[in-house]
C-alpha cells in the first residue's frame, strides 16, 4: 500500500509540475498574441512575436509551432529581413528536430547557416554548427557531429564564451563515447567539468556528472560511477531539469540493472518514463519501454514485456527510430522464442535482419560518400594551391618582360607575345591536368571497389565461422535432445523436429547469402551452378519430380551479387512454392535473354489455380518485393489442371560499378 501510494505521489508531482510549465507557456502566448492585434507594431516586432509564438509551442504543439514560425518566416522574406530569415529557417529546423525529423532539420539549418555567413554572423553560425553537429549526431553520423561541434568550439573560444564552449565540449564528448573512444571521453568530460567550475554553473555540473558517470560505467568502474549519478540526482531534482532528470534515472537504471538490482532498476526506469511522457520526448519513451521490456524479459514476465515492446513499436511510426526498431524485433524475437511461438520468430527475424541489412546498406553509402567528399576537398584545396604557385610565377614573369619590353621594343608587341604565349601554355597545362585528375578519380574509384570487396569477404567469414558454426550446434543440440527425450510425448519431437529443419532452412540461407557476398559480380554461369545445387537439395525431398534447368543466354552475362542474390531468391519460392502446392511430375527453370530484359521462368505441370479465386499469400509478396528492389516484376500465369508458369524479368545493364 506504501509502495502504490508513493507512485502516486510521483506521478502526482510531475503532472503538478508539467501543468505548471504549461499554465506559464500558455500566459506568454496568450500576452503574445496579444500584442499582435496591435496594428501600430513594426514589422520587425511582429517577426519577433510570430518567432516566439512558434518558439513557445515548440514544446508541445509541433502544428502550431510550424505554423507560427512560417508566418514569421514568409513576413521576413516579404520585407527582405535577413536576419529574421535566418532566425526563421533555424526555427523551422529546431522544431524538425524536436519531433525526430533529423533529416529535415538539416535541411533547414543549412538554409539558416548561408544566410548568417553572408552576414558575418559569427555567433550566430556557431549555434547553427553546435546544432548541425547533435542532429548528425542522431543519425549516427560520428564523423560529421564531431567536425561540426570543434568548428563551433572554435567560434566560441575566439569571442570568450567559456559556457558556450563547455556546452559543446560535453557534445563532443559524448560523440566520443558513441564512437567508443571512452578515455578521450572521459578526458573531455574532466575538462569540461573543471571550466564549468570556474564559472560556478550549477546547471553545467549536471551534464558533466551525468556525463562521467556514464562513461565510467562503460569502462566497469562501478564505484566511479555511482558516486557520480548520485551527484547529478538530487542537483537535478533541485534544478528542475526535467529532460536530464529523465536521462539520469534512464542511466541509474541501466547501472543497476546490469549490476542484478533488477527491482531498484525497475523503479527507476518508470521513473524515467513518467518524465518523458510529461515533456513528450518521443524517443526517450521509446527507449524507456524497451528498457523496461528488457527488464521482464530476464524476469521472465513475457507477456508484460511483450505489451511495452508494441508499445514502443507504435510510437517508433512518429519519429525516424530506425536504431530502436532493431532493439524492439530483438526483444520480440526473444519473447516469441520463449513463448514457443517458431511462426513469430521467423516473422520478427525477417524484420530484423531486413532492417539490419537496409542500415548496414545506409551506412556503406553514407561513409562511401563521406569518403568521395574528403577526397574531392583534398584534391580541390591541392589543385588551389598549385594555381596559386602558377598564377605567382606569371605575374612575376609578366612584369619582367614588361619591363625588358619597354627597354628593348615597343611594350605593346610584347605583351600582345606574352599573353598568347601564356593563352596557349594554360590551354596545354588544363589539359595535362584533367588527364591527371581523370587518372586519379578512375584509381580512387578502384581502391574504394576493391575496399568494399574486402569487407564483404570479412563479413562473409564472419556469418560463416561464427553464426554457421553457432546454428550447427543448436541442430546437434536439437538432436541429442530428440535422443535424450525418445520417451516424450510426440507434440515435443515436433516441436523439435520443427526448430531443427527452421535452423537447417536457416543455414542454407546463410550460405547463399555468403555465396553472394563473396562476389562483388553474379554471372549466369554462377547462378546456374547455384540453381542446380538448390535442385539436387529438392530431389532428396521429391524423388518421383524431374527437373529441367537450362539457359540460353551468354554465360558470362553478370549481375551485382544484390541483384543475382534476388533472382535466386525468387527461383527458389518458385520451386518452393510448386514443391508444396503443384502436386507436379516436371519442373523447369529456363533462363534467358528476351531484347534488353533478362527473364527467368519457372513452370511446372501441375494441378494449376484459378488466379481470380486463389490467395497467392506472403509467397507472391516476397517475389514481388525482391524484384521490385532491382527494378524487375514478377507475372504468374496459371489454369486448372494445365499448370502453372512464374516469369521474372528484370532490365539488362551494365552493373560493373554498383555496390
Amino acid at each position: 500500500m506504501n509502495i502504490i501510494n508513493s507512485k502516486n505521489l510521483i506521478i502526482c508531482f510531475f503532472l503538478a509540475l508539467f501543468a505548471s510549465s504549461i499554465f506559464s507557456q500558455q500566459k506568454q502566448i496568450n500576452a503574445l498574441k496579444e500584442k499582435l492585434k496591435d496594428s501600430s507594431i513594426s514589422d520587425s516586432l511582429k517577426i519577433k512575436y510570430l518567432g516566439d509564438l512558434g518558439w513557445y509551442f515548440s514544446g508541445f504543439a509541433a502544428d502550431s509551432a510550424f505554423k507560427y514560425s512560417k508566418q514569421a518566416l514568409k513576413l521576413s522574406e516579404k520585407t527582405n529581413n535577413q536576419k529574421g530569415i535566418a532566425q526563421g529557417f533555424n526555427d523551422i529546423g529546431i522544431i524538425h528536430y524536436r519531433i525526430a525529423q533529423f533529416d529535415s532539420s538539416l535541411v533547414y539549418y543549412k538554409k539558416s547557416l548561408n544566410i548568417r555567413k553572408s552576414n558575418n554572423d559569427s555567433l550566430g553560425i556557431a549555434s547553427l554548427y553546435n546544432k548541425m553537429g547533435i542532429a548528425h549526431n542522431q543519425l549516427f553520423s560520428l564523423d560529421s557531429a564531431i567536425y561540426y561541434a570543434l568548428e563551433s568550439i572554435k567560434i566560441y573560444k575566439s569571442f570568450n564564451q567559456d559556457k558556450l564552449v563547455a556546452m559543446n565540449l560535453n557534445n563532443v564528448a559524448n560523440l566520443y563515447k558513441d564512437s567508443k573512444q571512452f578515455e578521450k571521453a572521459l578526458q573531455t568530460h574532466q575538462e569540461v567539468l573543471k571550466i564549468r567550475k570556474q564559472l560556478k554553473d550549477s546547471v553545467g555540473y549536471v551534464y558533466s556528472y551525468n556525463g562521467l558517470a556514464d562513461i565510467y560505467s562503460y569502462l566497469e568502474k562501478k564505484d566511479s560511477s555511482e558516486f557520480y549519478y548520485k551527484k547529478a540526482l538530487p542537483l537535478a531534482k533541485k534544478l528542475k531539469l526535467n529532460n536530464e532528470l529523465s536521462v539520469i534515472y534512464n542511466n541509474l537504471g541501466t547501472y543497476y540493472q546490469n549490476d542484478g538490482k533488477s527491482d531498484e532498476a525497475l523503479s527507476l526506469f518508470k521513473k524515467s518514463l513518467a518524465i518523458r511522457e510529461q515533456i513528450n520526448d518521443v524517443y526517450g519513451i521509446v527507449s524507456s519501454y524497451i528498457n523496461l521490456a528488457n527488464l521482464n524479459i530476464d524476469k521472465r514476465r513475457y507477456k508484460i514485456a511483450e505489451k511495452q515492446l508494441h508499445a514502443a513499436l507504435s510510437k517508433t511510426k512518429k519519429i525516424n527510430a530506425t536504431e530502436q526498431l532493431l532493439f524492439i524485433y530483438k526483444g520480440l524475437i526473444s519473447v516469441k522464442s520463449n513463448t514457443y511461438q517458431p511462426d513469430s520468430v521467423k516473422h520478427y527475424f525477417t524484420k530484423f535482419e531486413y532492417l539490419n541489412d537496409s542500415i548496414y546498406n545506409n551506412k556503406v553509402i553514407a561513409k562511401i560518400t563521406d569518403i568521395e567528399t574528403k577526397y574531392k576537398t583534398a584534391e580541390k584545396e591541392k589543385q588551389i594551391a598549385i594555381q596559386k604557385e602558377e598564377l605567382l610565377e606569371k605575374e612575376l614573369a609578366i612584369k619582367n618582360r614588361n619591363l625588358y619590353s619597354i627597354l628593348l621594343i615597343s611594350a605593346l608587341l610584347i605583351l600582345g607575345i606574352v599573353f598568347y604565349a601564356v593563352h596557349k601554355k594554360n590551354q596545354f597545362k588544363k589539359k595535362q591536368l584533367q588527364k591527371e585528375i581523370d587518372l586519379k578519380d578512375a584509381l580512387a574509384t578502384i581502391k574504394t571497389q576493391n575496399r568494399l570487396q574486402e569487407q564483404r569477404l570479412r563479413i562473409s567469414r564472419d556469418l560463416h565461422d561464427n553464426i554457421g558454426s553457432q546454428l550447427t550446434f543448436i541442430i546437434s543440440s536439437i538432436d541429442n535432445l530428440k535422443f535424450i527425450s525418445k520417451d516424450a510425448n510426440q507434440k515435443l519431437k515436433d516441436k523439435l523436429s520443427n526448430i531443427s529443419s527452421f535452423t537447417s532452412d536457416t543455414i542454407h540461407q546463410l550460405r547463399d547469402t555468403i555465396w553472394a557476398m563473396n562476389k562483388s559480380e553474379i554471372t549466369v554461369e554462377d547462378l546456374h551452378a547455384r540453381i542446380l545445387s538448390f535442385v539436387e537439395k529438392a530431389k532428396l525431398a521429391s524423388e518421383n519430380i524431374n527437373f529441367e534447368v537450362n539457359y540460353d543466354i551468354d554465360k558470362n552475362t553478370s549481375f551485382t551479387s544484390i541483384v543475382g542474390m534476388n533472382i535466386f531468391r525468387v527461383i527458389q519460392e518458385a520451386i518452393n512454392n510448386a514443391l508444396k502446392y503443384a502436386e507436379a511430375s516436371e519442373i523447369e527453370v529456363h533462363l534467358k535473354k528476351k531484347e534488353d530484359e533478362f527473364e527467368v521462368i519457372v513452370k511446372d505441370n501441375g494441378t494449376g489455380f484459378d488466379i481470380n479465386t486463389v490467395d497467392l499469400g506472403n509467397g507472391l509478396s516476397n517475389m514481388e518485393k525482391r524484384m521490385a528492389e532491382i527494378d524487375g516484376k514478377v507475372q504468374i500465369k496459371s489454369e486448372l489442371k494445365k499448370g502453372t508458369k512464374v516469369i521474372a524479368i528484370t532490365k539488362l545493364r551494365n552493373t560493373s560499378n554498383d555496390v
